[in-house]
C-alpha cells in the first residue's frame, strides 16, 4: 500500500549525469539538423511534405507583420488553437529573415526537453537507475530523434502532451508545485497545436482521476486525493468552456462522435506508401462487431510496430526499421512493467491516471488511422509514459522497496561520491 510521503529526493549526482544525456541528445539532434539542412535530403527522399507548408504560411505571416498588415494573411490561419506553430514559425522568420535553420534549431531543443520531461516524471515514480534509463530511452529513441529535426510541429507538440502526463505525476505524487503547473502549460500547448487532443484531455483527465480515486483508495493519501480533484476542478473551470466553445462552433464535437465520418477518414487516409488496407479493403467500424475488433487490432498493431514486413516498398520504411525492433524489445517490457502488475502494485494511485488517458488515446488513434505514417509521428504524444512503463518492467526484480532504498542511500552518500563511482565504472 502506497504512504504519503515526500517526493524522491533527486542528488546533484543524479542531475549532473541526466544533463549529461540532454547535452548529448541536444548535440545528436543539432548534428542531424545541419546534414537535413545543407543537404536537401528532405526534398530528395520526400521525407516530409508538412515542413515546406509550414515554411511558406511562416513566410507569409512575416511578410504580413512586415508591411504593417498590407499584405495578405494566409487563408489557412485562423487563430491560436490548431495554429499555434505557423504563428511560431511566422514570428521566427519575422525576427531571423525567414531561417528554417533557427525553426530546426529551436524544435531540436523542444524535442531535448522531452528527455528531461521524461526522467523527471519517471524519477516521481521510480528509483533513479530507472529514472535514468528512461532519460537515455527518450535521448535515443529514433522518432524523437527524428521529428526533432525536421521543420514540423510534431517535437513541439510532443513536448506540450510530456508536459501535460509530467504535471499529472506530479500532482498524484505530492510533487513540487512547479512541477505540478506543467499540467496547465501543458495543455495550453496542446490547445495551440492539436486542439482536438486538449478538448479531450479536459475530459479524460478528471474521469481518470475520479477512476484512480476508486481503484486506489487509502486512508493514507487524503490529502493527494483532495489536490487531484481540486486540480481537475479547476482545470475544466478554467480550460474546459473555452474548449467547449471551440468544438460547438467549429462543430467538432459532432464530428468526434460520428462513426460514419470516422469510416470516411479511414477510407481517406489509407492511400499512399504507409497504407495499412488494399485500396477497397477497409474494414468499417460500427457495421459489425468483427470488422470493429479487427480495425481497432490492426490498428493498434500499426500504432506500435509502424511497418508492414510484406510490403517494404518506401524508403521512409525502411528508415523506420530501426524503431520497429527497438519497439518489439519494448513491447515484454512495457507487459511485464503494466500489465505484469508492477505499476498497478506499486504505483497505482501515481500513474494510473496517466496510462488511463494514454490508453484511451492510443485506442482512439487505433481506431480512426489506416496508415502507418501518422500513426508514428502520434504515437510521439505518448511514448514517453510508455518508456517509462517498458523502463519499469526492465529490471529483473523491482519492488516499491527500491525506491525507499535509493532515497536512504541518496542521504548517505554525497553527491560527488556517488557521481564518482559513475565515472570509474
Amino acid at each position: 500500500m502506497l504512504v504519503d510521503r515526500e517526493p524522491d529526493l533527486v542528488t546533484s549526482a543524479e542531475t549532473v549525469r541526466i544533463l549529461r544525456v540532454f547535452c548529448f541528445g541536444l548535440l545528436l539532434r543539432l548534428a542531424l539538423v545541419i546534414v537535413f539542412q545543407s543537404s536537401g535530403v528532405e526534398q530528395t527522399l520526400k521525407l516530409t511534405r508538412d515542413g515546406f507548408m509550414y515554411d511558406q504560411t511562416g513566410k507569409q505571416i512575416a511578410e504580413h507583420y512586415r508591411t504593417g498588415g498590407d499584405t495578405d494573411w494566409p487563408a489557412r490561419v485562423t487563430g491560436f488553437l490548431d495554429h499555434l506553430y505557423e504563428y511560431f514559425v511566422g514570428i521566427t522568420y519575422y525576427l531571423i529573415d525567414d531561417s528554417m535553420l533557427a525553426v530546426r534549431v529551436i524544435n531540436s531543443l523542444c524535442g531535448s526537453l522531452v528527455i528531461l520531461i521524461t526522467w523527471r516524471m519517471a524519477r516521481y515514480v521510480s528509483d533513479a537507475d530507472t529514472a535514468f534509463r528512461c532519460g537515455v530511452w527518450a535521448c535515443i529513441f529514433p522518432t524523437l530523434v527524428y521529428y526533432s529535426c525536421l521543420p514540423v510541429r510534431d517535437a513541439q507538440s510532443a513536448l506540450g502532451m510530456s508536459l501535460v502526463f509530467f504535471g499529472m505525476t506530479a500532482i498524484t505524487s505530492a510533487g513540487k508545485p512547479l512541477h505540478m503547473m506543467s499540467l496547465p502549460l501543458g495543455l495550453c500547448l496542446t490547445a495551440g497545436y492539436r486542439a482536438y487532443m486538449a478538448s479531450a484531455l479536459v475530459v479524460l483527465i478528471p474521469a481518470a482521476w475520479l477512476a484512480t480515486l476508486l481503484f486506489s483508495w487509502s486512508r493514507k493519501n487524503p490529502q493527494l486525493a483532495c489536490r487531484n480533484i481540486l486540480v481537475a476542478v479547476l482545470a475544466v473551470g478554467a480550460i474546459g468552456p473555452a474548449a467547449v466553445a471551440e468544438l460547438s462552433s467549429t462543430r467538432k464535437a459532432e464530428r468526434a462522435t460520428d462513426v460514419n465520418r470516422w469510416n470516411k477518414v479511414r477510407r481517406k487516409l489509407n492511400s499512399g506508401s504507409g497504407a495499412v488496407y488494399e485500396k477497397d479493403a477497409v474494414p468499417s467500424l460500427g457495421r459489425s462487431a468483427i470488422e470493429t475488433t479487427q480495425s481497432v487490432s490492426i490498428g493498434l498493431y500499426f500504432f506500435f510496430v509502424s511497418v508492414n514486413p510484406t510490403e517494404m516498398s518506401s524508403i521512409r520504411q525502411w528508415i523506420a526499421l530501426p524503431e520497429v525492433l527497438i519497439v518489439l524489445y519494448m513491447i515484454p517490457k512495457l507487459f511485464r512493467g503494466g500489465g505484469g502488475r508492477r505499476v498497478m502494485r506499486h504505483h497505482r494511485f501515481e500513474f494510473l491516471s496517466v496510462l488511463l488517458v494514454v490508453g484511451a488515446i492510443t485506442l482512439a488513434y487505433a481506431s480512426v488511422t489506416t496508415n502507418a505514417g501518422p500513426l508514428m509521428r502520434w504515437r510521439l504524444q505518448v511514448v514517453n509514459v510508455y518508456i517509462v512503463v517498458a523502463a519499469i518492467g526492465f529490471a529483473q526484480s523491482y519492488s516499491c522497496g527500491s525506491r525507499e532504498q535509493d532515497e536512504t542511500s541518496n542521504h548517505d552518500r554525497s553527491p560527488d561520491a556517488e557521481l564518482l563511482s559513475e565515472v570509474v565504472a
